[in-house]
């Protein structure tokens, strides 16, 4: 018999190692919408194509539902919303590993792609390529992170977070923001290192440019 849509959620969720609200705030829910999912107490939940998009599992649709196969495209840009030309910068990459190991960022862009909609009139706006895995799975090892610097982020958001420069360089990282204090930045990371915690803080005087993430480009 094949496993109901809650089971798949269950399982994956907990073979990545997930609790319900880790994998809640992953899929912009709450912890109870994620409860009545795996426990199939709901038969179609709103939430339920960006739980199945966090997991990279997939979600089941009905049978010649058009605008269930919409919702569950949402995540993967499809060529038709690519505008203009391959003007949209990338800057060398993000690690979204350890804090200590922050990628450097090259001074020049490294490529150009067409930009997405929702960078289409976007003034400076920029891409950035993943490198590690802490911010697994909302963003793995080779995704274009898409940014959007002219946009104030607020708590529970992504965000690229960039130091200082140092010696004519400056480093980035990328990880959810979860709290602006005066001097702080409080960040969470969806999967630390061994060792490492899975929320911290960034001095705001050291790493002063906070800006939005405002989707990504899987690798395929």
């Amino acid at each position: 018999m094949e496993n109901t849509f809650g089971q798949m959620v269950r399982e994956e969720r907990e073979r990545r190692g997930l609790s319900q609200q880790q994998l809640a705030d992953l899929a912009h829910t709450t912890q109870q919408s994620i409860d009545r999912i795996e426990r199939d107490a709901v038969s179609r939940s709103r939430s339920a194509p960006e739980v199945a998009a966090a997991l990279g599992i997939q979600f089941p649709l009905s049978p010649g539902s058009e605008a269930n196969a919409a919702t569950q495209a949402t995540r993967v840009v499809p060529k038709a919303d690519l505008v203009g030309g391959a003007d949209l910068p990338i800057y060398a990459s993000v690690r979204g590993g350890s804090i200590d190991d922050s990628l450097l960022v090259s001074a020049e862009p490294i490529d150009y792609v067409k930009r997405p909609e929702p960078l289409a009139r976007a003034k400076n706006g920029y891409g950035l390529y993943v490198v590690g895995d802490s911010m697994e799975p909302a963003f793995r090892q080779g995704d274009l992170a898409l940014i959007h610097p002219n946009i104030p982020p607020t708590a529970g958001d992504e965000v690229v977070v960039c130091s200082v420069d140092v010696n004519g360089e400056h480093f980035a990282v990328l990880k959810k923001l979860t709290r602006v204090t005066a001097e702080k930045w409080h960040l969470k990371q969806y999967n630390p290192a061994a060792g490492e915690p899975e929320e911290f803080t960034l001095d705001r005087k050291e790493w002063p440019v906070c800006h939005l993430v405002v989707g990504s480009y899987r690798k395929r």
